[in-house]
C-alpha cells in the first residue's frame, strides 16, 4: 500500500479508502453481499485477483472479517464496527455524488449484482440514507 507519509488522519484514512475498488467493496458488503462471488458480481470490472487482495487488506485492517462457509468452499465476509463506520463515508460520498454529479444512463448497470444485494438489504432493513 502506498502512503502519503503523513500522520494527518485524512491522509491516513485516504490511504485505505481511496484504494481503487475499496469503496465499492465496502458498499457491497453493507448492502448484503457476503461471498466472494456476490461481491465480485456487484463490482463489474473488478478482477478476482484484486478483489482477493483488497479483502485480505481490509481484513488485516479490521474493517471486515471472514468466516468459513458452513457448507462448501470459501468464506463469508461481513463488515466489523470499523467497516460500518467506514460505510458512512461511502454513504456521504454517494450523497455528494447524487447532488453534484449527473448520472448518465450509460453509467447505470441494472443487471449488476449490486441491485440484488441492495434488494436483499431493503428486505432486511439494513439500507440507510439515500441508498
Amino acid at each position: 500500500m502506498r502512503t502519503y507519509g503523513q500522520y494527518c488522519p485524512i491522509a491516513r484514512a485516504a490511504e485505505i479508502f481511496a484504494e481503487r475498488w475499496t469503496p465499492l467493496i465496502i458498499r457491497n458488503l453493507h448492502l448484503g453481499c457476503e461471498t466472494f462471488g456476490e461481491i465480485l458480481e456487484g463490482a463489474p470490472g473488478l478482477s478476482r485477483t484484486l478483489l482477493a487482495q483488497r479483502l485480505r487488506q481490509l481484513e488485516r485492517l479490521g474493517i471486515l472479517e471472514s468466516t468459513p462457509k458452513a457448507q462448501g468452499r470459501g468464506d463469508r465476509y461481513r463488515l466489523t464496527d470499523s467497516g460500518h463506520d467506514l460505510f458512512r463515508v461511502c454513504a456521504t460520498l454517494g450523497e455528494w455524488g447524487a447532488r453534484w454529479l449527473e448520472i448518465a444512463p450509460e453509467n447505470l448497470d441494472p443487471s449488476s449484482r449490486f441491485g440484488r444485494c441492495a434488494t436483499r438489504s431493503v428486505e432486511t432493513g439494513s439500507l440507510t440514507g439515500a441508498w
